[in-house]
């Protein structure tokens, strides 16, 4: 079957009181376009067909610039509704096959559910996404005959008091077969009390031609939409609950999960640990027997078996191994990579750089720029001063190396294997392999001294 899926994201957002696109405003960290974006990629569909409005040049700079593979943008120049914007996608659809309707404003919908109403749709015309939820007012009613069939989609406004009591609500979302779609996108009319042209109205429109209409059920916090700033906060909580039950789903403990946020794409092992306080962002991946402390932040990182994150570290587009002790009050960034074994403590900086197996930095340094070595030890106060105010440059340190406390290492540089530098040494140039290299005024003292 080919795929085609198209998605809506042609909103202004009035309600957002911005002046982006709806499609650009951000849930999180990411554009709310961005979430259906990366559920229709993992989909792998033939093609993927944007219908814009309001501001669609930004829309469309946005989604070149921050994905791979290639898009269709098409405009609905009036807001008819969402059959008159399905409508604008069509001829760039093919007559086989079959296409999913996403939208930009829906981003949390799962792949898990979207399969299932593929697999709905196989042996039918068009098959809907539905959810049962608490408040429906405002959404689609489902409407069955005395089989549980569908068969109507009843707006709010049209709808009856009796049809209002129903809790099974349209999501927006369904899959059809393109011939099917087209012919039925031909037939639509605005004989309602919004004057617009209603997508729903092809579930009608199968039914008197007595076709089957298949239909799938998605969670609650799955099909939220936003149309102003505490939706969107509704949204965004809903967000994390869907993220964080599905970590405790594969036997994550949360201390508290009423202080933790999982916002990005979280993968983990087993007898995985998070304290409270914890913020997780992009994607990241957790080991099995990891243990994150309180008040941590991760952001697209990956942390290897039997590691610990102790207390307040901030850990950003990182790499850690296994049996690796960070923190507490570290900071990782810019691609920092812990081999196995390695520990950075407190008050330690990490940027752009490689700690090799087994080698530490206890407290109080900054490494930027750096490849160390195994077995080293990076002494307190240790910098590397990597930047010389227009260039960055690099600081290589071997195997085995102790560098003395209160050190400042000035690159571009090398410290050979087996080799010392002498505590409060300023190094300017490179030391060989098994040497010491101590670089500091020579110690004075004043006897019978008075102060004047």
């Amino acid at each position: 079957m080919g795929l085609s899926i198209v998605i809506l994201a042609a909103g202004e957002g009035r309600r957002m009181k911005t002046d982006k696109p709806k499609p650009l405003v951000n849930l999180a960290d990411l554009p709310l376009v961005q979430y259906p974006l990366n559920t229709a990629k993992a989909l792998k569909p033939e093609r993927i067909v944007l219908v814009t409005g309001y501001k669609k040049d930004e829309v469309k700079k946005y989604v070149l610039e921050n994905n791979a593979g290639d898009f269709i943008f098409c405009e609905q120049k009036e807001r008819l509704g969402t059959g008159h914007a399905v409508k604008q996608a069509a001829p760039y659809l093919p007559d086989t096959g079959k296409t999913l309707v996403l939208y930009a404003d829906v981003p949390l919908i799962t792949t898990a559910s979207l399969n299932k109403l593929i697999k709905s749709a196989q042996r039918k015309k068009i098959s809907i996404l539905t959810s049962k939820i608490t408040k429906p007012k405002g959404y689609g009613r489902i409407i069955r005959d005395e089989k549980m069939n569908p068969t109507n989609i009843r707006e709010e406004a049209d709808a009856s008091t009796q049809e209002k009591t129903i809790n099974e609500i349209f999501t927006g979302i369904m899959i059809a077969d393109n011939e099917f779609l087209k012919n039925g996108l031909k037939g639509l009319v605005r004989n309602n009390k919004a004057g617009e042209y209603y997508l729903t109205d092809l579930v009608e429109y199968a039914s008197k031609r007595k076709l089957p209409i298949g239909s799938t059920e998605a969670k609650e916090l799955e099909v939220f939409g936003a149309n102003n700033k505490k939706e969107l906060e509704g949204l965004y909580n809903a967000m994390v609950a869907l993220n964080i039950d599905a970590a405790k789903k594969k036997g994550t403990f949360f201390k508290d999960t009423s202080t933790c946020y999982v916002e990005g794409v979280l993968k983990v092992g087993k007898d995985v640990s998070i304290g409270n306080n914890v913020t997780i962002k992009g994607n990241v991946v957790l080991g099995n027997d990891v243990s994150i402390g309180s008040n941590v932040i991760l952001s697209n990182t990956k942390i290897g078996s039997n590691s610990t994150i102790k207390e307040f570290c901030s850990i950003e587009d990182s790499k850690i191994a296994e049996n690796v002790e960070v923190g507490p009050f570290a900071r990782l960034r810019n691609g920092a990579v812990l081999d196995s074994s390695a520990k950075i403590g407190n008050f330690v900086e990490v940027k752009k750089s490689r700690i090799g197996q087994n080698t530490k930095a206890n407290h109080h340094a900054y490494i930027g720029d750096a490849n160390i070595g195994k077995k080293s030890n990076i002494g307190a106060g240790t910098i590397t001063c990597n930047y010389d105010g227009e260039n960055k440059h690099k600081t290589k340190i071997g195997d085995s190396v102790f560098i003395g406390s209160n050190s400042s290492l000035v690159a571009p540089l090398k410290v050979g294997k087996k080799s010392y530098v002498a505590a409060g040494s300023v190094v300017t140039s490179d030391v060989p392999a098994g040497s010491l290299a101590f670089g500091r005024a020579k110690q004075k003292n004043k006897t019978n001294w008075k102060k004047k």
